[in-house]
This record gives structure tokens, C-alpha cells and sequence, in this order.
């Protein structure tokens, strides 16, 4: 009996109020937050389950070969009309050594920066420890942090070890699927508990260093980041492209930042997207054409590619997962709550 094809689809948004704004995950398998599908003959599936039934024909070789069973990447939006609490994630060492869990490499993309839009990110200079902790402590750790004024457009990405918030701007988060960080300051807010004795050795004291490549205006493909965790590549859909999946061994995750399009398998009934929406395409589909049906259609590729040394650190590096079902009766210290 011939298997039935698995189908591109969409995930059931989840929106989570934060006191600075909200976070809408688009896709992720965390356990407290497990994507239930849209489309296709497995809509209303959770990721979890299609991932425990359909294993390699749904993520292909290479996500499987490095995290089994876990959906590897989530993608969410950040509506930051406040300023969220300052941030450092583990990497994937010190993370597996005192949580059982991974630790957490993400990308940043600008889609709405307010007039107040800031990112922090990492140091403006070199410090020590002990100014950083003296800082945090008397309320003025912002004279030490990188302040960056985003542009629509710009990408960043936020490695373990480095301290990073933000502030009245539309983010795009694509990321390892982990929810894995730390707390070190709250801006005042005395009821946001902190973990900075706790995350005090993972922090990377050095100045923040800005990536020199700028993005060639005439290519209408290209990639964007390129880590152990995944790779990212910023699509200008002018006219309908032909995408041949074989041979790359895992899925494709397309997110729309603006515009809308349409993906189609021959033989399957088209599926049309808009801005905001996340569409994965099985690593089973071998060929697919997308789209626009909007001028000035954006979308960012997300794939994994072969590591070469699966094993080993990779500066920036961090491994799924932490779901949320596993934050209780783990081995080792308590975890802080999975809340940005």
C-alpha cells in the first residue's frame, strides 16, 4: 500500500502576553507550547506527534541524525512595545552539564522599528565581571551595553554568551527550539525574578563585535546566517521560483516577513500564506514552485545543514531543547520559567 504524502502546512499561532508586549510562536515543540497544524490531512495534529509518527520523512536525515524526535528551530514574533529584561543564554556545555537541556543560538530580524527602537546587544566595551555586577546591582548596567538603533531590514544574530534586550520594535525570532536563558537585570522591576549569581560564569564579557557583511541589494537570494543549529535565507519573491529539496536532507521552514504567496506540490492543492505566517515544507517533498500574490514579498528559508563535526563546540553554538513539560524533575539545578 502506497504511503500517503505528507503536505506543506501551517501551525495554529500562540499568543503569550508578556508585560512588554507579545510573543506569538508560529512553530515550536516545547511541550507547554506544542504547534497544532492548519493544513493538510494532519491539521489539528500537534508537531510532538507528527514528529514521533513521521520522523525522517518530516524533518529529513540531518535534523534527525542530530536531535532525534525534537523539532530542532521555532519561529515566533516579538511585539515589543516596552523593553523586555536583559538576557543571556547558555551554550549548548554548560547547559546539557547542569540542566539536561540545550542552550540557545537565535536570529533577530527588524520588521517594525518605533521611534524608541532599541537593541542591546552585548557590551560597547571591554568590562569585568565585578563593574557588571556593580551595575546591575546599582541600576545603571546600561552605561556598559551596546545600544544599537535597528532598521527594518537588519538582522542579528544573538549568540549564547552574550547579554541582549530590546525595545519598541517588531522582531522576527528564528531560533533554536529552546526556551533556555537567564534573567540578569529587570530595569527596576521588582516583582521579574533574576538569575545573575546563577548565569554569572556564562555571560561573555568582551565588546560586542558588528557583523561587517551587508547584504548584496542585487541578489534576490541570500543567505543570511549560516550556524551549526540552522541556516537562514532572505528571499525577495519577485516571480514564481521552482525550489528542488533533493539531496539537501532536511526540511524547508519558510516564514513571511511582508507580502504573500502561494506554495504548490503538483498534485496538492495550493497553500497560500500571508505576513506573519510560518509554512513547512516536509523533507519528503522533493519539488515545490512558490509564488508572490503580493508585490514586495519577503521570506526568510530556514533549513539544517550537514555538521561537519557534530560533536564538537562551534563558536556560536547551543543545541535544542528545553520543553516545557521537562522544566520539573530534571537532574541538576532549577530551571528559571520560560518567559522572555
Amino acid at each position: 500500500m502506497e504511503e500517503k504524502k505528507l503536505t506543506p502546512m501551517r501551525f495554529r499561532p500562540e499568543r503569550v502576553e508578556r508585560k512588554w508586549g507579545v510573543s506569538e510562536y508560529r512553530i515550536a515543540d516545547l511541550g507547554y507550547i506544542d504547534s497544532v497544524a492548519l493544513d493538510g490531512w494532519l491539521s489539528g495534529n500537534s508537531i510532538s506527534d507528527i514528529m514521533q509518527t513521521y520522523l525522517e520523512r518530516f524533518t529529513g536525515e540531518v535534523p534527525f541524525e542530530n536531535y532525534g524526535t525534537q523539532f530542532p528551530v521555532m519561529v515566533k514574533w516579538l511585539d515589543i512595545k516596552g523593553r523586555t529584561s536583559l538576557h543571556v543564554n547558555p551554550d549548548d556545555e554548560a547547559a546539557e552539564q547542569r540542566y539536561d537541556a540545550f542552550g540557545k543560538t537565535a536570529l533577530w530580524y527588524v520588521a517594525e522599528a518605533g521611534p524608541n527602537a532599541k537593541l542591546f546587544l552585548g557590551f560597547n566595551r571591554d568590562v569585568t565581571a565585578a563593574e557588571f555586577y556593580e551595575k546591575c546591582q546599582n541600576g545603571t548596567v546600561d552605561e556598559l551595553l551596546n545600544v544599537i538603533k535597528p532598521k527594518v531590514g537588519e538582522h542579528y544574530l544573538v549568540t549564547p554568551g552574550m547579554v541582549h534586550a530590546a525595545e519598541d520594535v517588531r522582531l522576527l525570532e528564528i531560533a533554536e527550539c529552546s526556551e533556555l536563558w537567564f534573567r540578569l537585570h529587570a530595569w527596576g522591576d521588582e516583582e521579574a525574578e533574576t538569575h545573575l549569581e546563577e548565569a554569572f560564569d556564562l555571560i561573555d564579557f568582551k565588546a560586542y563585535r558588528m557583523p561587517a557583511a551587508k547584504r548584496n541589494s542585487e541578489e534576490l537570494t541570500e543567505k543570511i546566517a549560516v550556524t551549526p543549529q540552522f541556516t537562514v535565507s532572505e528571499i525577495r519573491l519577485m516571480n514564481a521560483i521552482r525550489v528542488g529539496a533533493e539531496n539537501n536532507g532536511s526540511f524547508l521552514l519558510y516564514a513571511c516577513v511582508k507580502g504573500a504567496g502561494s506554495l504548490e506540490v503538483e498534485g496538492m492543492t495550493p497553500l497560500y500564506f500571508h505576513a506573519g505566517d510560518a509554512v513547512l515544507v516536509p523533507a519528503e517533498i522533493q519539488q515545490f514552485t512558490l509564488t508572490p500574490e503580493a508585490s514586495g514579498t519577503l521570506l526568510m528559508e530556514v533549513s539544517l545543514e550537514p555538521r561537519r563535526e557534530p560533536d564538537a563546540y562551534i563558536d556560536p553554538n547551543a543545541e535544542p531543547f528545553l520543553k516545557g513539560e521537562d522544566y520539573d524533575g530534571l537532574e541538576g539545578e532549577e530551571l528559571p520559567d520560560p518567559e522572555l
